[in-house]
């Protein structure tokens, strides 16, 4: 834990003071951006690493709590706390609801299951118009419905601030959960669900405990993720969201939380500064999940552990003794 807490405060310490090097509007909003799909990641790895649970429509839990915002805010003029707070309900209810589907299935079956539900939730987030009211006009479709806010529009500096705080306060509250004795359970059922039943465990209520508080912190990224951006759109369920956030994982290390965050955050700056375009983007996230998935399931952390692992073990391994040659008469 202590580690874990070193490692937090020397990266919040470079955050706090990056603005200063002199980055522009672009790119604080970049990071930004990257700081709350970062807590998106994060969710996912508590579903899809912590309990073992691959999902691949994890968007759909993020992007209904975009839209609650903005259908609440904008079309019923709800206050923006109390439509925030009934966004992370629904996104956390959505999750029980799938947690109850996707529990009795393995493997591949939670990934196929998640993967329609998204998809599904896209085509319909695409297709549907919400009524404006008096002035004639309609939100919705692929221009996505606005969020009305209580304050004026914030500027890219205090946006970098205020994300930047919520990604240490999720983390941390992840990582609370990673080790805490919930989370302790989620990882002996990831282990072995056989082993876990066999001593007591009911790994069905776990998992679908899982799903709940996942989509619950995607929801909370989704709404503040809504508020930065100012609209909710089609995207905010897209295909591209739930590969991405599965990709950050398998990189920085599936089940480790910090793992994922990190990166979220470097992956996403370097593809948004670079301007790579979305076609070519979720190509990177499916190569790059298969491969880390087939050749290094831990993740970047894993493999820089294994290599650690042996070269402590070289210097210490014995030479056998050569073997004395024999006399010729």
């Amino acid at each position: 834990m202590e580690k874990t807490t070193g490692a937090m405060a020397a990266t919040a310490g470079i955050l706090l003071f990056l603005p200063l090097a002199g980055l522009d509007s672009f790119l604080l909003d970049v990071m930004a951006t990257g700081f709350l799909l970062s807590v998106f990641a994060g969710s996912w790895d508590i579903v899809g690493g912590v309990a073992g649970q691959v999902s691949l429509g994890h968007a759909l839990f993020f992007g209904s709590a975009t839209y609650a915002c903005a259908v609440l805010t904008t079309l019923l003029r709800w206050p923006f706390p109390l439509a925030a707070a009934a966004a992370i309900l629904l996104s956390s209810a959505a999750g029980a609801a799938v947690g109850v589907l996707s529990a009795p299935l393995k493997g591949p079956f939670v990934a196929v299951v998640t993967l329609a539900l998204g998809e599904a939730a896209h085509e319909a987030a695409l297709g549907h118009i919400f009524p404006g009211g008096a002035g004639g006009y309609a939100w919705g479709g692929e221009g996505g419905v606005p969020v009305t806010l209580p304050w004026e529009t914030a500027s890219p500096l205090s946006s970098y601030y205020a994300a930047l705080a919520f990604l240490f306060a999720a983390t941390w509250a992840m990582v609370l959960f990673r080790r805490s004795r919930e989370g302790l359970i989620l990882r002996a059922v990831a282990g072995s669900e056989l082993a876990a039943r066999a001593s007591g465990v009911d790994a069905a209520r776990h998992k679908r405990r899982a799903f709940a508080i996942s989509a619950g912190l995607a929801g909370a990224a989704g709404v503040a993720y809504a508020a930065h951006m100012g609209r909710a759109a089609a995207t905010d369920f897209s295909l591209e969201l739930s590969f991405q956030a599965a990709a950050f994982a398998a990189v920085g290390g599936r089940g480790t939380v910090i793992g994922p965050v990190v990166a979220a955050v470097l992956l996403h700056t370097l593809l948004q500064g670079l301007a790579v375009p979305p076609g070519t983007r979720i190509l990177f996230f499916a190569f790059t999940l298969l491969l880390f998935l087939r050749f290094f399931p831990g993740g970047i952390a894993g493999a820089l552990a294994a290599a650690r692992e042996r070269g402590r073990r070289l210097p210490g391994r014995k030479r056998k003794p050569a073997r004395a040659r024999r006399a010729h008469p």
